[in-house]
C-alpha cells in the first residue's frame, strides 16, 4: 500500500518536472511579430574571444542572444550569425530584420532602436563591441 502511494507521489512530481521543463525551453510565444523568427528560444553562437548579448524585444516579448565573436562592430557580429538583415546604405546596414521580425518603417512606421548597456547608438555599423556589452534591438513604432 505505501509502495503505491509513494509511487503515485513520485509521478505526480515527475509529471510537475516535466510541464517545467517544457515551460522553461519555450522563452516566446510564436505569435504576431514572432511569428516569423527565426528564433523563439535564448539561443548561443559562435566561438569568439569577446562575448556579448542581444536582446530582441518586440510585440511585448522578448529573448536574448549569446554571441562569442572576434568581429569590431555590432552589424559585422549580427551579419556573421544571420540575424539581421536590411538594406546596405552609406552607414551601414538599415536593418528591417531582427531574427526574422520585419520593422519597416516605410510600409507600417516601425524601425528597430539599438542600445548599448542602456544607451542609444548611432547605428549598429558604427557601434564597436567589447567583451561584456550588452545590447538591445527594439522593435518600436515612430511617433511621426
Amino acid at each position: 500500500m505505501k509502495k503505491n502511494i509513494l509511487s503515485r507521489i513520485l509521478l505526480v512530481l515527475l509529471a510537475i518536472l516535466m510541464v517545467a521543463a517544457l515551460a522553461a525551453c519555450a522563452d516566446v510565444d510564436k505569435t504576431g511579430d514572432w511569428e516569423t523568427a527565426s528564433y523563439v528560444r535564448d539561443t548561443e553562437f559562435g566561438k569568439g574571444a569577446k562575448t556579448v548579448t542581444v536582446k530582441v524585444i518586440a510585440d511585448g516579448q522578448e529573448l536574448t542572444f549569446t554571441l562569442h565573436t572576434d568581429k569590431e562592430n555590432l552589424e559585422d557580429a549580427l551579419v556573421e550569425h544571420n540575424l539581421i538583415d536590411g538594406d546596405e546604405g552609406q552607414f551601414g546596414l538599415y536593418i528591417k530584420k531582427v531574427n526574422g521580425i520585419v520593422a519597416d518603417y516605410d510600409t507600417d512606421k516601425t524601425y528597430w532602436a539599438i542600445t548599448k548597456n542602456g544607451e542609444d547608438t548611432s547605428g549598429a555599423k558604427s557601434t564597436l563591441i567589447a567583451d561584456g556589452d550588452q545590447y538591445e534591438l527594439t522593435k518600436t513604432v515612430s511617433p511621426w
